[in-house]
């Protein structure tokens, strides 16, 4: 995948230039090209003339998810654009949000190159290449949305992103709404439910894994049904099993070899990025990575609440010589987080899974929530608990719901432990329109302040638009 060079022409494929009409009936032409397109999920691409290791798609992606949400906390000031994440201190001109924006449209022009080529497949295995490409885009387009744009449930009215859905679109286009963007996403989705046919790994789309986003949109699009049914689909096919609890751990570090890793970035070990993996800034160890993010102290009392919870075996204290104090940086205990790292035993490789069985459950007992159907939630909750390693006292029943009020919060804090830094968190209290709590030690905080709540409706819940797409395009407009 590495071979294949991006070009900057609308007409072109990534894959060495290969212009869309010249491969409409070459279908290694078109595998390349496809795999091409997942491959700029990892690799770095040469941006306004320049090559930066830490410049890549995972890894923008990754801090721009995660790194605002009340899972987090850094230990210090940095000079990499993820301390503008943290702090909130958003600007239109951030390295991360500005590389992130261009990448993924980079994709999706990729995809909707691969997309007109085909056009209308009669064998399978283009019919495969074909929903790929369509679940590409659909991906990209809501994650974008995830980061630039209001959830869905703050208004179908509002400002989405700019939908790219033909390589004849003009490069100076408005942003779509909300609605129109998740109608398209829907679209797609569909669309390549229908084409897919036999998976070709879980590093590639498939049918299920459409399914599996489906679960999720529809989660966001508050059409409770469609999302339960859609999970129904995943769980009913199985395809995927959730992980027993001996290998839950070792499941994140070789993503290749979990049961649940329903669709996840493939990443060997020329594509070690090192001092600049996702991993890096979570951890330290032999002499590899940064270590300086690590879990916010609420979510470490949530976990440590159940030490036989196995979710805790992703947090490794950094102890002194004696065993038991544990290290200071800065004044903040440094307990690292491992969930994104050691792929074969390699300190900072990993394969990050972007959608995994876990998550689906957890997607049907919310919607089950907002329904109000207690027990039927409740049963996926303790399902996901149960594979954790709880039992008995540990479970919630419709007469225990152990200090959380209702039923939307039990289901909440419970994705808050199964998804801990997998880039959900923040978007899952904003869609629900709940404040976020960061009331916990960390250079969030200014000096002498102990809390820091933030609104749902809080504008900074969500990034600028990158001044070089507002340079470039004049129909834009910005976020507030």
């Amino acid at each position: 995948m590495a071979l294949f060079a991006v070009s900057c022409d609308l007409d072109q494929l990534p894959s060495e230039g290969i212009v869309a009409e010249s491969l409409s009936n070459n279908y290694e032409g078109l595998l390349a090209a496809t795999d091409g397109n997942y491959a700029m999920m990892k690799d770095v691409i040469t941006y306004y003339g320049a090559d930066n290791t830490a410049n890549y798609w995972i890894r923008h992606y990754h801090h721009l998810s995660e790194y605002a949400s009340d899972n987090v906390m850094l230990s210090g000031s940095t000079t990499d654009p993820l301390y503008y994440v943290f702090t909130r201190e958003h600007f239109a001109s951030m390295n991360n949000t500005s590389y992130l924006w261009f990448s993924s449209y980079r994709i999706i022009n990729g995809a909707n190159q691969i997309i007109a080529a085909l056009s209308d497949p009669e064998d399978e295995d283009s019919k495969q290449l074909l929903g790929e490409n369509y679940f590409l885009r659909a991906f990209m387009h809501l994650e974008l949305l995830k980061l630039f744009a209001m959830p869905y449930s703050h208004g179908r009215d509002n400002d989405g992103v700019i939908l790219k859905t033909s390589v004849e679109d003009s490069p100076l286009m408005a942003r779509s709404t909300v609605g129109e963007c998740y109608d398209q996403i829907e679209a797609d989705l569909l669309l390549a439910v229908d084409l897919m046919g036999a998976s070709r790994g879980s590093a590639f789309g498939s049918a299920v894994a459409a399914q599996a986003l489906l679960s999720r949109v529809y989660l966001h699009m508050e059409r409770w049904q469609d999302a339960i049914d859609y999970a129904d689909e995943v769980i009913a096919n199985g395809a995927f099993e959730l992980e027993p609890k001996s290998n839950y751990v070792n499941a994140f570090y070789n993503s290749a070899s979990s049961t649940e890793a329903i669709w996840y970035v493939a990443q060997l070990l020329q594509d070690d990025k090192t001092l600049a993996a996702v991993g890096s800034m979570y951890l330290t160890d032999q002499g590899l990575g940064w270590g300086e993010i690590y879990p916010s102290e609420s979510l470490r009392d949530l976990l440590g609440q159940y030490p036989q919870d196995v979710r805790n075996d992703f947090i490794k204290p950094d102890y002194e010589d004696d065993g038991v104090t544990v290290k200071e940086r800065n004044g903040y205990p440094k307990y690292f987080i491992t969930k994104f790292s050691y792929q074969d035993d390699v300190v900072t490789l990993n394969s990050p899974q972007m959608i995994r069985l876990g998550e689906v459950y957890l997607n049907r007992a919310e919607a089950y929530a907002h329904q109000g159907d207690i027990d039927k939630a409740l049963t996926d909750v303790n399902t996901i608990r149960q594979r954790a390693g709880l039992t008995g006292t540990d479970l919630y029943t419709s007469a225990d719901f152990k200090g959380f009020t209702n039923i939307l919060e039990v289901v909440l804090n419970e994705r808050r432990l199964e998804l801990a830094w997998e880039g959900f968190r923040t978007q899952d209290l904003v869609r629900n329109k709940m404040d976020i709590d960061r009331s916990y030690p960390g250079v969030h905080l200014l000096n002498g302040e102990t809390d820091q709540v933030i609104p749902w409706s809080d504008n900074r819940n969500i990034f600028y638009i990158p001044l070089n797409e507002l340079t470039n395009n004049i129909e834009v407009d910005q976020n507030p």
